[in-house]
């Protein structure tokens, strides 16, 4: 954490996972909105990988091994995610936090930590799923602009 000593007068969660278009809306928000004072909670909120079923086929032994390799990829990859998000902010000088939150639902997990810590604001990114898939799987930010007690900025995804 990178806030010793430092007053902020708002905080600022920006949602973000190992894609594209979370990386655009943390840059924008960076370009657009950001301020010197502001305290920037960068939130992952990953989900339990899917762990291999009990089977009949092998005498119903847990996989326990195969649990252990699906959980320690999926922090590997949280890791990694923060490792380089947090590598951008000592750069820029930026006065972060970093919140890894595993939740069955991201959207839940957002507005969990949101509350937790406070947040003037919630940034992220959009898919843009179109409104069948949309309607079908759900949106995480459609999920957060509805259950959120603060404003929710939801950036578009943006072409290269």
């Amino acid at each position: 954490m990178a806030t010793d000593g430092v007053q902020t007068n708002r905080t600022v969660l920006v949602a973000v996972d190992e894609s594209e278009h979370s990386k655009q809306a943390f840059e924008w928000y960076l370009r657009t909105l950001y301020r010197p004072q502001d305290l920037v909670l960068i939130c992952h909120c990953f989900e339990m990988p899917d762990l291999p079923c009990l089977s009949l086929k092998h005498g119903l032994n847990i996989p326990v091994e195969e649990w252990q390799k699906a959980i320690q990829d999926q922090l590997k990859k949280v890791e990694k995610l923060e490792a380089d998000y947090e590598a951008d902010m000592l750069m820029k000088k930026i006065h972060y936090k970093l919140k890894g939150e595993m939740n069955k639902a991201p959207g839940q997990g957002i507005i969990q930590v949101a509350e937790d810590e406070n947040a003037d604001l919630v940034v992220m990114g959009t898919r843009g799923l179109d409104v069948v898939r949309r309607t079908l799987l759900g949106s995480v930010s459609d999920y957060v602009v509805r259950h959120s007690r603060v404003p929710v900025l939801v950036c578009p995804s943006m072409p290269k």
